[in-house]
């Protein structure tokens, strides 16, 4: 809980410095993840007014907004929809329904504007074929359960960051398991034998230079390594199958700056800033024309034949005893 204050303490240090220019503050808004840097870079230019990064992940905004609640620091925040959907219902948004709001489908938002999708995106298997060492790239989540990669598979640390939670939650349904969540525990327990690590900040750039061979994450993430960065990075959608990952948006209550917050809001629906997104190969929540050089380089529909969309709800009701599961049964022994 300390950190959070200590990250309080330098937002609010950093809404000082910005003083003599408008700012919106953001959690959990990563330059390296879904182009966030591109993004608040356009919209400075387009509006003067400056988000600065906020290196948090899902959890980890969530848990400094619970934090803040009596005196919030952030205007809007940024989540998985799992996660997103569990701060809602825990009173940490403020209903807002930005311009463009009824083009999102009905089971991306909320009816009430307490949280919305931006753009989504899929877990994959994202591989570093340099740093790979001669051995195949591989195919499956079955594969990754092979000796062969011991060490060499990273994935994120499900109780800070929201690609993380949406894959260990996420498995045990691409498995076919129960409400007892038995088949995915059982595969997250034999994966830990190839584990490097639970990774607590963004592994963008580990994955570029090959310190990570292989990165459970989002789709969107690897073909940006590969077709921006140039990085070796294959990105693979698993045999088994995989899940959507809805990236949701919300004001915050009592945000510090609402209108300045809800003006950013709507711009981010808007056609530049879904453009600039889906630069980072995630997919816009609206209908925007991306150009044939750009479209062509998301994978085909028909990778993705075998997508499952997880109910939120039930994500959000499920979330705090499935991280506390997961840190006694998985990363315990670390």
């Amino acid at each position: 809980m300390k950190r959070f204050s200590v990250l309080s303490a330098v937002l609010a240090c950093a809404a000082t410095t910005f003083a003599q220019e408008k700012v919106v503050i953001q959690y959990d808004c990563i330059p390296n993840y879904a182009n966030w840097g591109g993004v608040t870079a356009a919209y400075f230019k387009a509006s003067g007014v400056r988000v600065p990064p906020d290196m948090k992940g899902s959890s980890a905004a969530m848990a400094a907004l619970e934090l803040e609640k009596a005196n919030p620091q952030a205007d809007t925040v940024y989540y998985n929809g799992g996660i997103g959907y569990q701060a809602a219902q825990k009173g940490l948004h403020e209903p807002y329904k930005p311009e463009g709001f009824e083009k999102i489908p009905d089971d991306l938002k909320d009816p009430e504007g307490t949280w919305f999708t931006v753009h989504t995106a899929h877990i994959a298997i994202l591989v570093n074929t340099s740093a790979l060492g001669g051995k195949p790239v591989p195919r499956s989540f079955a594969d990754l359960l092979k000796p062969e990669y011991k060490g060499m598979v990273v994935y994120d640390d499900p109780t800070i960051h929201g690609t993380g939670f949406t894959f260990v939650y996420g498995i045990n349904a691409i498995l076919g398991g129960g409400s007892d969540f038995k088949a995915g525990f059982d595969y997250l327990k034999a994966l830990d034998a190839n584990i490097l690590n639970y990774a607590k900040e963004n592994s963008y750039n580990e994955l570029l230079r090959g310190e990570i061979p292989i990165w459970i994450n989002a789709d969107g993430n690897g073909l940006k390594a590969r077709h921006t960065d140039k990085a070796p990075v294959e990105v693979v959608i698993p045999k088994e199958g995989t899940v959507v990952l809805p990236m949701v948006m919300a004001l915050v209550k009592g945000a510090p700056r609402p209108e300045e917050a809800k003006k950013y809001l709507d711009w981010l629906l808007g056609d530049e800033a879904q453009k600039v997104m889906a630069e980072s190969y995630f997919r816009p929540i609206m209908k925007v024309d991306l150009g044939p050089g750009l479209s062509s380089q998301f994978l085909p529909d028909s990778a993705y034949a075998k997508v499952q969309a997880l109910p939120l709800k039930e994500m959000a009701a499920d979330a705090d005893d499935f991280k506390a599961r997961w840190t006694r049964e998985i990363r315990a022994g670390r």
